[in-house]
């Protein structure tokens, strides 16, 4: 199963009549496609490129491409394309769609999760936890147990981890036992600011 490649897909079909086929030597209809070739990804297309464009006789069946069309047959074919210009679909541009749009929401997000995180910070609650790199590649978390209005009382997390994608394997309660401690909400907003204290999820 292919994930990506590239394909075409017909975007205007139609008739050229009275048209010399020196394939089969006789005058006959012919059938135009105009094709647009894309770039896909699992099937959605990501990048337009160049179109393609084939003719059919409707006598011998043999189909032309590109470079073995006549005189006649271009000629024909600048008419239909004067009358109705073959431009790049829409459609054609759906994976650049997405992408764009998933990056927008992602911006938007990363800003909102910081507006929510700066809210945490200046008003710290019970249970909040705090993933915390105090060291380079060494990260823990501590949990909120009581604050008042100068400080915010803690637990410090038993374990510490040296990826950050592991610590969310550490945030059960059994990893808090009694490594007590205190901070005023000073030093709380100023670890946040050094990027000691890198993330907050709040129950």
């Amino acid at each position: 199963m292919f994930f990506y490649g590239v394909r075409s897909k017909s975007i205007k079909k139609g008739m050229l009549t009275n048209i010399h086929c020196d394939y089969c030597e006789e005058e006959s209809d012919m059938e135009y496609n105009f094709l647009q070739k894309y770039f896909h990804l699992y099937f959605i297309p990501v990048i337009p490129l160049k179109k393609k464009t084939t003719v059919g006789c409707e006598n011998c069946g043999y189909l032309y491409e590109d470079k073995e069309f006549t005189k006649a047959i271009d000629t024909k074919l600048n008419r239909v394309k004067d009358r109705y210009p073959i431009r790049t679909p829409i459609w054609a541009f759906s994976g650049l769609i997405i992408i764009t749009l998933f990056f927008c929401w992602a911006f938007w997000q990363s800003g909102r999760h910081d507006v929510v995180e700066g809210d945490y910070i200046n008003n710290p609650k019970k249970g909040d936890v705090y993933f915390l790199n105090f060291t380079s590649g060494n990260y823990t978390t501590l949990r909120i147990d009581k604050v008042d209005k100068t400080n915010v009382y803690y637990t410090l997390n038993d374990t510490s981890v040296y990826k950050y994608t592991k610590v969310f394997s550490i945030t059960n309660d059994k990893y808090y036992t009694n490594k007590k401690g205190i901070y005023t909400r000073q030093k709380i907003q100023d670890l946040y600011k050094k990027d000691s204290i890198i993330s907050i999820t709040r129950k």
